[in-house]
């Protein structure tokens, strides 16, 4: 549509009409950016075993390598949510695509642990946009009757993302090496072109930007995060993002070594439990979707939480490496789903003007203060052992149960439909 911003835009969701084309378009993308992104931080996690050997670098060290990349990602996406208020959500993915795609297929050719910290560091300042960014734009798209179950569908990227990864480094690694795999890269180049074509800027941005213009609110005002009425919010987030980011990064990070080293699994059979553990992952975020978008967001996020700590202990003090496949999915269809409610249930805690500044903030500065994580995780290893340092990271899933008691519940019922009730309504 095209008319009082001078461009084409996305209209505001009417909640009771049937989706148009161009939102399931702008939803497939960000879906697949999110596939891309999440498939980039899986390369170097599948390929683990592979390039420690061929460039003799001990674990220790290569826990940076897969440390650095969350450290970028806390850079660029505090600057890309900032940005994307300021600029457009489109505009910023577009380059952040380009950018990170680019330092992956650099990748390739890295010869020294220097070289690599340096390129995953700037592939993370590309990748931090993605997640925000991406749930931002489909959230002011969509009608809230359907906002959890499309940012649930978006985080299926991250079960899909590593099964991808773990899809090329069986077929790749084998008989080519590690290298080539990040050759895969530059597919973000080509969707990034064409989402710039296709996709234009949502009216709620839009709407924002024309107000702004005329000195009647402050795009990207991040004090505004800080005000009495957003203040716990802001904190709270936070809290509840970074609790379970540095329980899942600390533990996928490692999980493909451990199944090769603690476990016995060679290359092949390793990247089969990913996965399997991935297609759980998946209905899991289906099913979370389905039930918060009609009960409310904080029960299923309770249960999710508490049974997500369970579910470490069990998967680590497994031996059997049928047993483990058979559990697979299992875990992951209880530890995954927590992340599919974030997108959209932060969208409707903060306003559009800072929507995309809150939302990509907290979650990319939980993710570069998660930096450490994978390199704790491989210091309590050779302390212990990795099945110790990866059941650790079940007690981080109960902390976040704190934060998310102090954060308020964003849809109410009336009558049998859910209607978004947050600051992002």
């Amino acid at each position: 549509m095209e008319g009082a911003y001078g461009q084409r835009y996305i209209p505001i969701p009417d909640e009771h009409a049937p989706l148009k084309a161009i939102q399931v378009v702008v939803w497939i993308f960000a879906w697949i950016a999110l596939i891309l992104d999440v498939m980039d931080w899986q390369l170097v996690s599948v390929s683990a075993t592979a390039m420690m050997a061929d460039l003799k670098i001990p674990a220790a060290s290569l826990g940076l390598v897969l440390g650095f990349p969350l450290l970028g990602a806390g850079i660029g996406g505090l600057l890309s949510g900032w940005l994307s208020d300021k600029f457009g959500r489109v505009n910023v993915m577009f380059y952040c695509l380009l950018w990170y795609s680019i330092f992956t297929v650099c990748f390739a050719f890295a010869n020294s642990l220097g070289m690599m910290l340096f390129l995953r560091l700037m592939v993370g300042i590309g990748l931090g946009a993605q997640w925000g960014v991406g749930n931002t734009l489909v959230a002011e798209i969509m009608p809230a009757r359907l906002r959890i179950m499309c940012s649930a569908v978006i985080q299926t990227g991250f079960a899909f993302g590593p099964m991808l990864a773990a899809q090329l480094a069986k077929v790749v690694i084998p008989s080519y090496g590690w290298r080539p795999l990040f050759y895969f890269g530059a597919i973000g180049v080509v969707i990034a072109i064409l989402a710039k074509i296709v996709i234009p800027e949502p009216e709620a941005w839009l709407k924002k930007r024309h107000e702004a213009h005329q000195g009647l609110v402050k795009l990207g005002n991040i004090a505004q995060l800080f005000s009495p009425e957003l203040r716990r919010r802001t904190i709270c987030a936070f809290g509840l993002v970074w609790f379970t980011l540095l329980a899942y990064w600390g533990s996928m990070s490692w999980i493909p070594n451990w199944l090769a080293t603690d476990r016995g699994l060679d290359i092949v059979k390793a990247m089969n439990y990913l996965l399997v553990l991935n297609c759980g992952g998946v209905v899991g975020y289906i099913v979370f979707a389905f039930i918060a978008d009609r009960w409310g967001r904080k029960p299923p996020a309770y249960f999710a939480l508490a049974a997500s700590f369970v579910a470490v202990l069990i998967f680590v003090s497994i031996k059997s490496g049928s047993t483990l496949l058979a559990f697979a999915p299992i875990y992951a269809f209880i530890t995954y789903p927590i992340f599919g409610m974030y997108g959209g249930y932060m969208s409707e805690l903060f306003p559009t003007e800072v929507r995309a500044t809150a939302v990509n903030g907290i979650y990319n500065l939980a993710r570069m203060t998660s930096f450490f994580m994978p390199y704790i995780m491989g210091a309590i290893a050779a302390a212990t052992s990795m099945t110790v340092a990866i059941g650790f990271t079940a007690v981080l899933y109960l902390c976040s149960l704190v934060p998310l008691a102090l954060l308020p519940e964003t849809i109410k019922k009336v009558g049998q439909r859910a209607v978004s009730s947050g600051a992002g309504a």
